[in-house]
């Protein structure tokens, strides 16, 4: 995972750093609903890419979450 989500998991959503591995699913990571709009947000207003809550939960792992944000953030 980049270096970047991992700082908005732990800094902004306060999810416990050790359960952030790129194989972790969403749910062992910490994430509730509220965190997947949270992280929503966060991502609109700091990179100005739009990823919606249904593309976050389908993501499925934390490192396929990576994998769609630089994407989004390549504009692919």
């Amino acid at each position: 995972m980049t270096g970047d989500l991992v700082r908005i998991l732990t800094d902004d959503l306060k999810l416990p750093a050790e359960r952030l591995t790129d194989d972790a699913s969403l749910d062992h990571a910490g994430f509730d609903s509220l965190a997947v709009v949270e992280l929503s947000v966060l991502l609109t207003d700091r990179y100005g890419i739009d990823i919606s809550d249904s593309d976050i939960r389908d993501a499925a792992t934390l490192g396929r979450l990576d994998l769609l944000i630089t994407s989004k953030r390549n504009g692919r």
